[in-house]
């Protein structure tokens, strides 16, 4: 007989009660389990968002500070968070005539003491 007639013949000899079929214990503990996941996630969640709103408005309150220290001086201040603009050294990358990241040594040669 092969595995599967086998099984077949045990599925119906064996007593089936709707009444006594339940997850058990290791289902209840494994449900609780996922609930108090999902509960802890959340919390973790309106932490990180409201932590993340706090800054936001620090970060304006900062930026307004500056504007007004700048306004009184005269003088406008760089924004810290602004990505650096190419060229902002006054040199335009280039101008010295060698190519960006070379240093003018030939390949293969020991640097120089």
């Amino acid at each position: 007989m092969s595995l599967l007639t086998t099984a077949a013949r045990i599925a119906e000899e064996a007593e089936f009660d709707p009444d006594t079929v339940s997850p058990g214990v290791a289902g209840f503990i494994a449900f609780a389990a996922l609930g108090i996941g999902i509960i802890l996630l959340g919390f973790n969640l309106v932490g990180r968002l409201r932590r993340n709103s706090y800054r936001a408005e620090v970060r304006e309150q900062i930026e307004q500070e500056l504007a007004a220290q700048n306004g009184a001086l005269g003088t406008a201040a760089p924004d810290p968070q602004a990505p650096a603009q190419p060229g902002a050294s006054g040199a335009e990358p280039g101008a010295s005539g060698a190519e960006p990241g070379a240093s003018g040594a030939e390949p293969g040669a020991e640097p120089r003491s």
